[in-house]
């Protein structure tokens, strides 16, 4: 996007008093919200999370028209009545990530395949305020709400706001008669879309029926808050994964209609290590198993890429209606572990399962749940699993990116995560505009450094900075100058005036521990990253292949044999032998790969066949059968392994069994 454009964006909207209020005159029941999303393209990646994003245009999102009948014919914009996945989600799926990475990545033939699924979408409105190929589609219309007022945050396009206006008097009229469950039970599951995007609308204009339809829509969607403090509620709908993850915005939104304890806290209770969720269904990468339904804690359980995806749209939400510092952690941990595992390294295909132990990638039934077996669900492919996933991932990095700066009530930026990128905004009570560049090679260092690259005149706001909880020992200094009192799981404040050419220094020293999880096996994390040892592999088999070979089916099998157990020393954790930057330099343009490495953790390990382990199952020969439960003993000859990011392996082991070495006779 062009600098003049996006600032009279920016302008426009701050002329419309866009920000979460609390209520006007008329109603005080609605409450504020902590932060606003800046619109799309106004935080710019750089450095690897570019490399990334442009890989995933090369890719992919760039090509789906062309794979996917059912996206490139879709009813959505062909005109055409061919009904079932041509007029459901998977279209209004990959157009919300389509736009998505066009404004961030700022690219004008993204940008010219957007427009496709725009024009005809806006022309599709009847009379009576319904659009799109079938009536009351309510679940699809709920995605397609959510890229017109993305599209509009970009543009300003006149045309959006009184599209969703005619749209939503219709709703409020239809959905009394027809509810949200009438249509399917993903509407009722997510209803919390449709609130979204009808609170954003009431925040543009402050028009009171517009919070009747919004208090209708928290009527009729599932009772998120409930299941997810206790576990109550209808199963049929609210344990199915994807709708999980999606659900997780919803009792922040409800919050702000309720006031409700329950309702504010909903997000928090779904990730405590101690709630019900993640003692059944938990993982280290910050998701939860779920071969469609949530499943168990097996250490080949499958978490969906569609999941993934949706928690980070439905941790972005949270952090910005609930300002939760503690919540920026875990969108980090699941960008950066969990994204990078659903695709190969060169973005031309995802998987439809990511296991913490994929010892193997193999064309054969996982015993999974619905899991799509005529095309192997954990093969890096176009059509791996299920075409839900296929079309949905692509927004999960372009709004991970656009989350990591917001603005504040109080005309300031916060940094939400961190990584390379710049922001462009309008702060102070002038409007007066700045770009901040963010240069790190962060999650894989612990430096990170703020510029004030842009800025007429110094002008006094705000900028708050999230504070890792999971660093002890946080460091923060301004132009030099030490900021003393700096807490942990916190939002620190700077206000001062700025000017140009200000720097922030943030270090976040990060230490090596471990978790528990299935049968005791350990995971190794080091600040917001997990890791694993990459099993070496064979050449990778090609299966299938797309487009005259430009995409393909992957099988990938292991070289040697992989039955280790690490070596734990008496408090817990493992035996570095050392740490560091691999040998061979990583770019910082590079993607995640196994070689150049940006980071290794060399560990001390054994190898042990206690319980089968370092085979695969009989049943399903492509999960590995699960580790002993430890610890085990240690009576092998003691190995150096190398773990390095779980988010730059293929096939991997992430959770070990253990055991401790014996103790000499001069211990006590």
């Amino acid at each position: 996007m062009k600098r003049e454009v996006l600032v009279w964006t920016l302008a426009c909207i701050a002329g419309m008093q866009f920000f979460c209020t609390a209520g006007n005159a008329a109603d005080e029941t609605v409450r504020a919200c902590a932060f606003r999303e800046l619109p799309l393209g106004s935080v710019k990646p750089q450095g690897w999370l570019k490399k990334n994003l442009e890989l995933q245009r090369d890719g992919l999102t760039g090509h789906a028209e062309e794979l996917y009948e059912d996206i490139g014919q879709s009813d959505w914009v062909s005109g055409q009545k061919r009904g079932g996945q041509f007029a459901w989600e998977r279209g209004p799926y990959y157009a919300r990530g389509l736009i998505a990475l066009a404004y961030v990545l700022d690219d004008p033939e993204l940008k010219k395949k957007a427009v496709r699924w725009i024009d005809p979408v806006l022309a599709s409105q009847r009379e009576n305020g319904d659009f799109g190929p079938l009536d009351r589609n309510w679940w699809a219309n709920m995605i397609v709400l959510y890229y017109l007022r993305d599209y509009y945050e970009a543009t300003g396009d006149k045309r959006i706001v009184p599209f969703l206006q005619r749209y939503f008097r219709f709703q409020l009229t239809a959905l009394p008669k027809h509810p949200l469950i009438r249509d399917s039970k993903w509407a009722k599951a997510r209803g919390g879309d449709n609130l979204d995007v009808v609170l954003w609308l009431y925040d543009h204009t402050h028009e009171n029926w517009l919070l009747d339809l919004a208090r209708l829509l928290r009527e009729q969607t599932a009772e998120w808050s409930k299941f997810f403090a206790d576990g109550t509620g209808d199963q049929s709908y609210s344990e199915h994964i994807v709708n999980a993850n999606q659900g997780l915005k919803s009792p922040a939104l409800f919050y702000r209609l309720t006031g409700d304890t329950l309702d504010r806290d909903g997000f928090a209770n779904a990730l405590r290590p101690d709630g019900w969720i993640m003692r059944r269904f938990g993982r280290v990468d910050g998701m939860f198993n779920g071969s469609e339904p949530l499943s168990d804690r097996e250490t080949t359980g499958g978490t969906e890429s569609c999941a993934i995806a949706e928690r980070i749209w439905s941790s972005m939400t949270a952090i910005r209606v609930l300002g939760d510092a503690t919540l920026g952690d875990q969108l980090e941990t699941v960008a950066y572990n969990a994204i990078p595992t659903m695709m190969p390294p060169d973005c031309t295909g995802v998987r439809y399962y990511s296991l913490l132990n994929q010892l193997r990638c193999t064309n054969q039934r996982l015993g999974f749940c619905n899991n799509g077996d005529k095309v192997s669900s954990i093969c890096p492919s176009p059509h791996s699993g299920y075409g839900c996933c296929r079309s949905n991932f692509h927004f999960a990095w372009p709004k991970f990116v656009q989350s990591m700066w917001m603005a504040t009530p109080d005309n300031g930026l916060v940094a939400i995560a961190y990584g390379a990128n710049t922001v462009e905004a309008k702060v102070g009570s002038a409007n007066s505009h700045v770009v901040i560049e963010q240069s790190t090679l962060y999650p894989f260092d612990k430096f990170v450094g703020l510029t004030v690259k842009e800025l007429s005149a110094p002008i006094a706001f705000p900028l708050r900075l999230r504070i890792p909880a999971w660093c002890a020992k946080p460091l923060v200094k301004v132009n030099g100058e030490t900021v003393p009192s700096v807490e942990q799981g916190r939002f620190l404040t700077l206000s001062r005036t700025w000017k140009a050419g200000d720097k922030v220094e943030l270090l976040f020293p990060m230490e090596i521990k471990t978790s528990h999880w299935a049968n005791d096996s350990v995971a190794v994390t080091y600040g917001p990253l997990v890791y694993s040892y990459a099993l070496p592999a064979i050449p990778w088999k090609k299966t299938q292949e797309f487009l005259d070979g430009k995409f393909a089916t992957w099988e990938i099998e292991p070289a040697g044999a992989w039955n280790y157990a690490l070596l734990l020393n008496a408090d817990g954790s493992p035996q570095v032998v050392q740490s560091g930057n691999s040998p061979v330099e990583w770019p910082k343009e590079s993607r995640f790969t196994e070689s150049p490495v940006p980071h290794y953790i060399r560990v001390k390990a054994f190898r042990t066949w206690k319980e089968m382990w370092g085979t695969f199952r009989s049943d399903f020969p492509a999960r590995a059968v699960e580790p002993p439960l430890s610890p085990v003993e240690v009576n092998g000859a003691i190995e150096e392994i190398d773990l390095i990011p779980y988010a730059c392996t293929q096939i991997r082991l992430t959770l070990f069994p253990w055991g401790r070495a014996a103790r000499s006779g001069n211990e006590k």
